[in-house]
């Protein structure tokens, strides 16, 4: 059977590695825009060193910082003509996902015409976007390595996805440094993120032998660094296993994409308002029990790779305890125990799963193909 791997974008990684920006991004030209979010990368001096770095190679830089968490469609179009008007070369994604998806979503439209809700969905994009800079200050979305950017569409209460090679970043900084400012809740949801990526991405459909490395090898350092990264918050050599275990975890669903956790997690954003990882946390637990017979030895694996030990048990059995570590690893990161305690309300999860079976997409990518009554029983398992 045939399988693909993509991994177009070169990477810095480590100590300081924020210092090479100025002279990789004088390599696209003279003008570069940082695109981040309203005060954390200025609150934790991210921006100051990287505007630094730039200013010393001789960059004109200027800076749109209205990133909101989530971005939406009006606020990527904002940033398209502010980066018009500015002629800029590069842009350079400063931040979680938010702004690393809201800079991609910036460069396709530097490049290509239309509108950006003209590119949702997968290879619409006709020309390849502007140079693309990925420097990411959370452990989470991996977006720094990936073909994909998540723009909200705020009018019709959606997610949407533009997938295309396109807009891969040229180039991704990763240095552990800058993800020490985190506070506790944020190290804790941004992990799972990155843990959902790796799971969902080792048991898709479009799964590959390349990835599946790369997906298992994420999950043994997130199920060993998460708890720690919480209780020892100034150890940077659990920080860079972090950084680095996302980073893996984005790279595995830029060729196998990712499931249903994603798809039900979306609403739960949007309407009462989770982070994207905490969503995706307090839902894992029932879409993995569902998904186990979809590829029982997968979830094994991932067992396995969590710490449990799998000898002499049956495949069903082994596979079972990987929904056990799950449990156990969130409640020891804090997480609440269900969806109630952040206020989902039992009549909406009806609603949530009749769009999600309309995703076609991720439902195909799913190992287990769910109907829509299965999926609002796993909603309302999650409760």
């Amino acid at each position: 059977m045939e399988s693909v791997f993509y991994s177009p974008t070169r990477i810095i990684f480590g100590e300081e590695s924020l210092k090479r920006v100025g002279e990789e991004a004088r390599k696209f030209g003279e003008r570069a825009l940082i695109v981040t979010g309203k005060s954390s990368s200025k609150k934790s001096g991210s921006l100051d060193e990287v505007v630094n770095s730039l200013t010393s190679h001789n960059l004109q830089v200027e800076i749109f910082n209205k990133v909101e968490p989530d971005p939406s469609i009006g606020i990527v179009e904002e940033g398209a003509k502010f980066a018009k008007k500015c002629a800029a070369d590069v842009v350079i994604g400063l931040g979680g996902g938010s702004p690393m998806d809201a800079a991609k979503g910036i460069a396709l439209l530097m490049t290509n015409k239309g509108e950006i809700t003209d590119y949702f969905g997968t290879d619409k994009v006709k020309e390849p976007a502007l140079p693309i800079i990925a420097i990411p200050t959370t452990a989470g979305t991996g977006s720094e390595v990936t073909k994909y950017a998540v723009i909200t569409d705020q009018k019709k209460m959606l997610k949407q996805i533009i997938g295309t090679p396109h807009i891969n970043p040229k180039l991704a900084i990763l240095d552990p440094l800058l993800t020490l400012s985190m506070p506790a809740s944020l190290i804790a949801n941004t992990g799972v993120d990155a843990l959902s990526h790796a799971i969902e991405g080792y048991v898709s459909t479009q799964a590959n032998p390349v990835g599946d490395i790369l997906a298992l090898k994420s999950i043994v350092l997130i199920a060993e660094a998460l708890p720690g990264a919480i209780s020892q918050p100034d150890n940077l050599k659990i920080r860079e296993k972090m950084l680095f275990a996302s980073m893996l975890a984005g790279m595995v669903i830029n060729s196998a994409g990712a499931g249903i956790i994603h798809g039900m997690g979306y609403f739960i954003t949007l309407h009462y308002g989770a982070p994207h990882g905490l969503a995706n946390a307090l839902l894992m637990p029932e879409v993995m029990e569902f998904n186990l017979e979809g590829n029982p030895l997968k979830f094994r694996n991932i067992a396995e790779a969590m710490g449990k030990k799998v000898e002499g048990l049956s495949e069903k059995e082994a596979a079972h305890l990987s929904v056990v570590a799950m449990r156990e690893l969130l409640g020891k990161i804090g997480i609440p125990r269900g969806m109630k305690e952040i206020g989902v309300k039992e009549e909406s999860l009806a609603d949530f799963a009749k769009t999600v079976s309309k995703n076609k997409r991720l439902l195909t990518l799913n190992p287990r193909r769910p109907t829509t009554e299965e999926i609002e029983e796993i909603y309302r398992r999650s409760m």
